[in-house]
């Protein structure tokens, strides 16, 4: 199951899943780009509309993913929404669309989709943070604060999940070349000036993939990643080591 699976890290992560034999549910609220994917990947993927801020969205398909396969195995937490605005212009509708997003959708998410993991007695969830989530950046306080809070939500969740059989861990990427990050460098003044910056943060000198991120999150998912528990671990070329 893949919160925003249909590009960048999600898409990644589906396609990875998907080479290694995984059925994967695709949920998503740009079902075009959803369903061009499945239609790339085949029969092994399913998408499902869903806006992960919502509860009701985030139960119906909880409820259709277990009626139709009576169990999921792995809960990917990626759907997530940047702001880059400075505090005192950032507005409340803006504040709430981005916590909602990242943090409420995560938690709403793990509501609806953990309790049957913990009555099947396994299970593993992978919450997508960022970089922003462990260290501060400017114009980042909505962003940031979403992100650290799942960092936290995701130890907390660790704690109460500890004894059950259910694993939940978290991934921080550093700047990755997707959508997103091409978004964000269209809004600068000088795109190219941006995406020299970009690169400039991560020691080895150039961004990541989204490749890369799938494949620490399909670490987390598989039985090698066993005594992780609330582990965050980031994949950031270098930053943080610095």
């Amino acid at each position: 199951m893949i919160t925003g699976g249909s590009s960048g890290i999600g898409a990644a992560t589906a396609r990875r899943f998907v080479a290694e034999g995984a059925e994967v549910l695709i949920t998503d609220i740009n079902m075009e780009a959803a369903d061009a994917l499945a239609a790339e990947l085949g029969d092994a993927v399913t998408t499902f509309r869903c806006d992960v801020k919502s509860e009701a969205e985030v139960k119906a398909a909880a409820e259709a993913a277990y009626a139709r396969w009576g169990k999921v195995d792995v809960l990917v937490n990626n759907a997530g929404s940047e702001l880059n605005r400075p505090y005192d212009e950032t507005t409340e509708d803006e504040w709430d669309h981005v916590l909602n997003t990242d943090l409420k959708g995560p938690w709403l998410m793990c509501k609806h989709f953990v309790p049957p993991m913990v009555k099947a007695g396994s299970g593993s969830v992978i919450n997508i943070s960022s970089l922003n989530g462990l260290v501060g950046f400017p114009l980042s306080t909505a962003y940031g604060s979403a992100k650290g809070g799942l960092v936290v939500f995701t130890r907390d969740m660790a704690i109460e999940l500890a004894t059950t059989g259910v694993r939940i861990n978290c991934v921080c990427p550093g700047v990755i070349e997707t959508g997103m990050m091409e978004r964000w460098t269209d809004r600068m003044p000088d795109k190219e000036a941006a995406q020299t910056m970009l690169k400039g943060v991560m020691p080895i000198g150039r961004m990541g993939t989204a490749d890369e991120v799938a494949g620490s999150i399909l670490f987390f998912a598989s039985a090698d990643s066993s005594l992780c528990q609330g582990a965050v671990l980031s994949v950031d070329g270098g930053f943080t080591a610095q």
